[in-house]
């Protein structure tokens, strides 16, 4: 069985194209289900985030399979997706999964929330029973790849989060924002990252949330203000700043809204950073006068500013990466031997059990002492004599003469 990869990212499709085909919890469950009916495809997980969407699955043929996943994305999107799409196959998606796991793949290299998300898409598809126990065994082999990465290089060390770039965007953007108040609507991962931060630069906060419960408890713990998504609109006439990451299908904030709001702000400028796929914030808003709104794209120079004070870190995470694929496909190989390399012992033992019965029949009565000490002997000797050609089936595994001589021995 194969691994495949298919997908896109924020390095092959604009926030426009990706957002076409992030995936709600309620929407994971539904294309979980209508993945492991596709013909060539035995074990799925889908991993979508704000930068990504990636189908990682089984097959019995790769190519067919991630074709089949391909098609599928193209149907769900209605829309071309050839130009954005990749495909990775067998080696090449194993490394390709390490990476991302280990937050090489990511817009913001070393981010920590990357390998959470997966494991939580690996998580999620175990409980719908759609990863068996090829993903199994490759995803945890990926999580214990991530955590060696993390532990053997800095790569980590003053890592950013998206909600981290986003406040230093703000600062951009401000001079300075100590003193702004800043509208959080969502109450999510995002948000509390983005909170602590914003607190930190002295911020006055304000938690929007469709969860009462949940905007009083993030207002809370940073020392802000809980308010509803009705009081979006009326919010808006006050703050400086607004951060947005829900998980809502729609627009949370669309240019109607705004435009009714400008004049009673005075025409202050206002600040949007939207941190959620699809988009919370209406783009055309920036057609507005004073109003200033940025997307995940957006953040890129900010990102790639902290990339290069990384990117020697970066450099030996990826060292460890192509380190432990070796190791992993080596001894994938070597399990794939382990049927001959029984067989052959059995045959040989077989053989050289039915030549000590001749042997003992000749030599009339024996002790069961001594009879089962020749027994022992006899296989000693198979031992040794299969030592060396035991060595070169695991040795040559997976290469052209390992299976010449495979293939030779089952004959």
């Amino acid at each position: 069985m194969q691994l495949f990869v298919t997908g896109l990212s924020h390095k092959t499709a604009p926030i426009a194209v990706r957002e076409r085909l992030a995936f709600s919890d309620e929407g994971l469950e539904l294309a979980l289900s209508k993945l492991k009916r596709l013909p060539a495809v035995s074990e799925v997980v889908v991993l979508s985030t704000c930068n990504r969407t990636e189908i990682y699955g089984i097959s019995g043929e790769a190519e067919r399979g991630a074709a089949e996943v391909a098609g599928w994305l193209g149907d769900r999107s209605a829309s071309d997706l050839s130009p954005h799409l990749y495909t990775h196959l067998r080696e090449e998606a194993l490394r390709h999964l390490f990476r991302v796991a280990s937050s090489l793949d990511s817009m913001v290299v070393g981010e920590p929330q990357i390998l959470g998300q997966v494991k939580d898409a690996f998580s999620f598809a175990q409980r719908q029973r759609s990863a068996g126990p090829h993903i199994e065994r490759l995803f945890t082999r990926a999580f214990r790849v991530a955590k060696q990465v993390r532990n053997e290089t800095r790569i980590a060390e003053n890592a950013v989060s998206m909600s981290f770039v986003a406040v230093e965007l703000g600062k951009k953007i401000f001079g300075s924002i100590e003193g702004k108040a800043v509208l959080l609507i969502g109450a999510g991962k995002m948000s509390e990252l983005a909170a602590t931060h914003l607190r930190n630069a002295g911020c006055t906060l304000v938690v929007a949330n469709r969860s009462p419960e949940r905007a009083r408890r993030l207002a809370e713990l940073y020392g802000g203000y809980a308010r509803s998504l009705g009081e979006v609109p009326a919010l808006l006439r006050e703050v400086d700043i607004v951060l947005s990451s829900t998980a809502a299908p729609g627009y949370v904030v669309t240019k109607e809204m705004l435009a009714g709001v400008l004049r009673k702000r005075r025409y202050r400028p206002l600040f949007l950073i939207d941190l959620a796929l699809p988009r919370d914030v209406d783009p055309a808003v920036n057609d507005l006068e004073q109003v200033y709104a940025y997307d995940i794209d957006d953040l890129q120079q900010v990102v790639d500013e902290n990339l290069q004070q990384r990117l020697a870190e970066a450099e030996r995470g990826e060292q460890i990466v192509r380190r432990e694929l070796g190791r992993f496909l080596q001894e994938q190989s070597a399990r794939s031997v382990q049927p001959v390399v029984a067989s052959l012992r059995w045959t040989a033992e077989r053989i050289a059990l039915r030549e000590v019965e001749k042997t003992l029949g000749r030599l009339g009565h024996l002790a069961d002492g001594d009879r089962a000490r020749i027994e022992a002997m006899a296989r000693a000797i198979v031992k040794k004599l299969l030592h060396l050609p035991t060595m070169s089936l695991k040795a040559g595994a997976g290469t052209p003469e390992g299976e010449r001589l495979a293939a030779a021995i089952t004959e």
